[in-house]
């Protein structure tokens, strides 16, 4: 893992070295073990190291290939490192073998480069980002690993091409200004997804996940390369070979991202997700004599809050279960008493360039990352994605029937859902799971009405849940820009469950926060579930394997049996993170008026945010400590998100 970053100019205007010095400065938090700086005329290419895997120590970039044609630079990890170098020919029979453990990532990716061009895509997989500088062509390739990788930030003006890992490295160049683009701000604050390649900040953009970029004479081109076959099936006998083939599928996945040069950790909650990679990993790593570092956030001792009838507060009894059931399991709970998501900010800026999003996790996900560290742990495995794509419900199964014109087996499991518990009754799952997502915008809306729901009476449902100021949405255009991409405010489900599984993966892009976070505390995140192989596999088989026999996540429930604890694989309850957030920012009340008297005194923060909003609802504070209730989450997700963007608007024009 390291920072990427590079300059490619016009008109064959020499790459002065103090601009790839200053670049390389701005990033160098980013790795200390390493790296090296290239410059050849108009191109200049640069590197910084930070160690995670044992091949990271034979790590020389940049890497020249193609016999000087080539200069490559990566950041990352590729997995099924032993099936690639069998395809490239540097396998043990090889007059150039290596041991597979000098073999760096970095020169794998060069190799494969060299071998097939772009077409090498369609071969890798892992978690990385990659530039190639071709002298020949005189074009610049860069490539992002499809649905998670290290980010990629570029800038394309009249001096020429910039890129970087980040965008401070960009900054870093005199000729690249660091301006907000408040477009941009407006589309995050409404968690709209339009134009996924622009970024908050003005000139900046962001290569996205699955894509590469090609940059030259010729200008630039953006094209997304993974684009897997929605209508691929795999079809096996038996449900039982559907969970062999995951189980196995699964394996290999968990145990390529457990490479590392120092001992492993788990973020684990108590659910599907993240106990079925802990297991996974426990039982490969026990194979070696080696242990597993488990990381669990857990409300204040004696917290009793009231939550919602499917949530519940403190994962301790379900993580106890599985660890007594993993022997080389060891498990940490992590308790943030006291802390809240205000608390130094300055660093998470700093690091981030960015607001954090989910303002209440901030506090015990941070906590978890200085645990890991701490303890040596430095590869910190996690579930993210898995609802997306292993743990997922079999939503899309009865649409899929209906619209195939099979009502009698539409009808069949629509009763087997409702004797799970999925639904009330038989007719109103067929109704609600399976006829919904058919009807006309009007009649849904009507129909959600009906049903009692406050963002389809509302004219500008967004408003629910954003702290946008509504004067700043109307200026900025936020409701047509997300009609033009095809968004909808009230998230109304669609027939088509495959190509809006597919849309999320494309569009989720966890690197905005992994990349800095490493850079942060010295700690790799990496996520089995997001893995293109599990994706790509859980796409292709059949949607009832997710709905088997009417039991929704059924697939990874009969996966994990015996190797995750009863009281697991029958919850229906979902854990709510950071259940007693809300009681530790109440503490906070008092100084949060002298906060937004702060938010007042910044240009954009006014102009952004509904501060007068915000205002109100910390006067009408709907919770004194003294019982026990719902804090709305409408209440927490509009203030603790405007708080958040505030702040970070005000660092940013400020530096305080």
């Amino acid at each position: 893992m390291s920072a990427i970053f590079g300059i490619i100019n016009k008109n064959d205007k020499p790459v002065l070295p103090t601009e790839l010095e200053r670049m390389n400065a701005a990033l160098a938090h980013h790795g200390a073990d390493g790296g090296g700086l290239w410059k050849r005329g108009s191109a200049g290419l640069g590197q910084r190291l930070m160690a995670f895997t044992p091949e990271d120590r034979y790590e020389r970039q940049p890497l020249i290939g193609g016999d000087g044609r080539f200069v490559l630079i990566s950041d990352g990890r590729v997995d099924g490192r032993e099936k690639l170098v069998n395809e490239l020919g540097l396998g043990r029979e090889s007059s150039q073998a290596r041991p597979l453990a000098e073999l760096p990532d970095g020169e794998l990716l060069l190799r494969a480069y060299e071998r097939w061009g772009s077409g090498c895509l369609n071969r890798l997989v892992g978690s990385f980002t990659f530039a190639v500088w071709d002298s020949i062509k005189h074009h610049l390739f860069i490539a992002r690993s499809p649905i998670i990788a290290p980010t990629l930030y570029y800038h394309t003006g009249t001096r020429g091409f910039a890129f970087s890992t980040m965008p401070k490295g960009l900054f870093a160049l005199p000729f690249i200004p660091r301006k907000i683009n408040e477009q941009k701000l407006a589309d995050m604050l409404v968690k709209s997804p339009a134009d996924p390649e622009s970024t908050q900040y003005q000139g900046i953009s962001r290569l996205p996940t699955g894509s590469w970029l090609r940059a030259g004479r010729e200008g630039i081109s953006v094209r997304p390369f993974w684009q897997p076959d929605l209508k691929r099936e795999i079809r096996f006998k038996s449900a039982e070979e559907y969970v062999e083939a995951f189980n196995e599928l699964h394996d290999r996945v968990v145990n390529d991202q457990l490479r590392s040069i120092t001992p492993v950790g788990i973020m684990m909650s108590g659910g599907l997700d993240s106990t079925a990679v802990a297991a996974t990993a426990a039982r490969i790593l026990k194979t070696n004599g080696e242990r597993l570092a488990v990381f669990t956030e857990v409300p204040r001792p004696g917290f009793t809050g009231s939550l919602p009838s499917c949530k519940y507060a403190d994962e301790t009894p379900f993580v106890q279960a599985v660890a007594r059931m993993h022997d080389n399991m060891d498990l940490n709970l992590i308790r943030t008493d006291g802390q809240t998501f205000l608390d130094d900010l300055g660093s998470l800026f700093f690091h981030l360039e960015r607001y954090f999003s989910n303002t209440a996790n901030r506090a015990w996900i941070e906590a978890i990352y200085k645990e890991a560290g701490r303890q040596g742990a430095r590869v910190l495995l996690d579930g993210g994605h898995g609802n997306i794509t292993f743990s997922r419900g079999g939503e899309g199964l009865l649409p899929q029937l209906l619209k195939a014109g099979k009502l009698p087996q539409a009808i069949a499991q629509a009763r087997l859902i409702a004797g799970h518990g999925g639904a009330r009754s038989a007719l109103r799952a067929l109704v609600g799971q399976g006829l919904v997502p058919f009807l006309p915008s009007p009649l849904w809306r009507l129909l959600t009405r009906l049903r009692g729901n406050k963002l389809a009476v509302s004219p500008h449902p967004f408003l629910n849940w954003s702290p946008i100021h509504p004067e700043f949405a109307a200026a900025h255009r936020v409701e047509e820009r997300a009609r033009d991409w095809e968004h909808d405010f009230l998230f109304r489900p669609t027939p088509d469950h495959k190509e809006q599984l597919y849309k999320t993966l494309m569009l989720q892009d966890l690197g905005v926060f992994t990349t800095p976070y490493r850079a942060m505390y010295g700690v790799d995140p990496r996520t089995p579930p997001a893995d293109i192989r599990i994706a790509e596999f859980c796409l292709a088989i059949p949607e009832e394997q997710f709905l088997y026999k009417g039991e929704s996540r059924s697939l990874i429930r009969r996966a994990m049996a015996g190797r995750l604890p009863p009281e697991i694989l029958v919850n229906k309850k979902r854990g709510r993170q950071a259940a007693d957030g809300f009681e530790r920012l109440t503490g906070l009340r008092a100084a949060l008026p002298v906060e937004l008297d702060r938010l007042e005194q910044c240009g954009l923060a006014r102009r952004a945010l509904d501060l007068p909003r915000l205002r109100l609802m910390v006067e009408k504070w709907p919770w004194d400590g003294t019982e026990n209730r719902v804090i709305p989450g409408q209440f927490q997700q509009v203030l603790e998100s405007g708080l958040m963007v505030g702040k970070f608007l005000r660092w940013f024009e400020t530096g305080e």
